[in-house]
């Protein structure tokens, strides 16, 4: 007569070899997400410094552009002096 730990022991050894490809099998999928994540961020890094750069190109073309009007108005001003005289 058969026992009945004879006929539950090899469904056990299933699961728990299930259970062990599993956890493997998730192990290397973190591994995976985390080397993604990882070139995601530094691919952010590099995106942020060409933005701060962009930004601080922009800011001083503006600073630049004020300079430049500022200019032709004080111009604009000594050529209207002149025409007076």
């Amino acid at each position: 007569m058969t026992e009945p730990s004879d006929a539950i022991i090899p469904i056990l050894q299933r699961i728990q070899a299930d259970i062990a490809e599993t956890k493997r099998d998730i192990g290397r999928r973190i591994e995976t997400v985390g080397e993604t994540l990882a070139h995601h961020g530094e691919k952010l890094e590099a995106i942020e410094g060409y933005l701060t750069y962009g930004l601080g190109l922009t800011a001083r073309n503006s600073s630049d552009i004020e300079a430049l009007k500022a200019d032709i108005e004080d111009i604009k001003r000594r050529g209207a002096a002149l025409e007076r005289d």
